[in-house]
């Protein structure tokens, strides 16, 4: 074949490639992004739900303080649906800037617009603040200082200044934040700025839920297994050992925990086992040496087998 033929072949390959992707984009284009938030409201969620309910009718800025993956974006989450409100959310780090919150310019757009409106993409912050939504300003003990200040009129003055195009917008009234935030003595949190933290009145402080309440958000996420009632209790004894085990820093999630049962009821169905102590202990294995911060200087999967092993009797 010529190489004549060959790149038109390709081309034409390419092509086609593009047609199916944007008849896929088109299938699978979602509309209404809104999920279903199986979070049960029982216990310090039922309590936190109702208090950031009396907030929100007094006008008062949530904070939500917990450790990773003890259930604040779902809660959030099903706080503003709820409400009827979009969710907006970022989560905030050192590479989040104004920029991302705010919004930027779209250089493809500038060639034929200029600098204008039209040209201009708005970050969620803005969106929310212009549709009355739900932002969520998650983790924000870890982001910069002067990123966080971007936020300040909105929340306080009720007005949001974009400098790209040199206007203050009105926020809108129904506009709510809910901050949420790791424990000040998580690796990697910031000192939160006094500017911001006088602005949020209202503090609430989640953990990971007891075993009852864990087994039952578990359940909600996996109704199309069915797991033994003494599997349950094997997984959730496990998690509730990593969390209290003096070498792990940052134990595993609810998400480990839902994840855990998944996958232990995959693996007994292929092999047509029963879903015992060994079938958790080759999970775990798989799943917590990377879904949990260790000590220094410790190794995870040495970890990982001396609690599963005291745990299960297995490893």
């Amino acid at each position: 074949m010529s190489k004549q033929k060959s790149t038109e072949k390709t081309t034409r390959k390419e092509a086609g490639a593009e047609k199916d992707f944007a008849k896929l984009l088109e299938m699978k284009r979602v509309e209404d992004i809104r999920e279903d938030v199986k979070l049960v409201l029982e216990g310090q969620y039922k309590e936190a739900y109702e208090a950031m309910l009396d907030a929100h009718a007094a006008g008062l800025y949530v904070g939500l303080v917990g450790p990773v993956g003890c259930g604040k974006t779902a809660l959030c989450r099903k706080f503003a649906y709820d409400l009827g409100r979009e969710f907006y959310w970022v989560t905030f780090s050192d590479l989040v800037r104004p920029a991302t919150l705010i919004g930027s310019f779209d250089p493809t757009l500038v060639f034929k617009f200029g600098f204008a409106a039209e040209s201009y993409v708005p970050g969620p912050f803005t969106l929310a603040a212009l549709q009355g939504g739900l932002f969520l300003a998650n983790e924000i003990n870890r982001g910069d200082e002067y990123v966080l200040n971007s936020m300040l009129d909105a929340m306080e003055e009720g007005r949001l200044y974009i400098p790209q195009l040199r206007s203050w917008i009105k926020v809108d009234e129904d506009f709510y934040v809910v901050s949420a935030m790791n424990p000040a003595e998580m690796r990697g949190t910031r000192k939160l700025p006094e500017a911001i933290k006088d602005r949020i009145k209202v503090w609430i402080h989640l953990d990971y839920p007891p075993r009852s309440l864990e087994r039952k958000i578990v359940e909600a996420n996996c109704p199309e297994y069915k797991i033994p009632a003494i599997a349950y209790e094997k997984i959730l004894e496990l998690l509730e050992q990593f969390r209290g085990d003096a070498q792990v820093e940052s134990p595993p999630s609810l998400r480990s925990s839902i994840g855990m049962a998944r996958l232990a009821s995959e693996r007994a169905a292929r092999t047509k086992s029963k879903l015992d102590n060994k079938i958790i202990a080759e999970v775990a294995n798989l799943i917590l040496p990377d879904s949990c911060q260790f000590k220094p200087g410790k190794k995870p999967e040495q970890v990982v087998a001396r609690i599963v092993r005291d745990t299960l009797g297995a490893s």
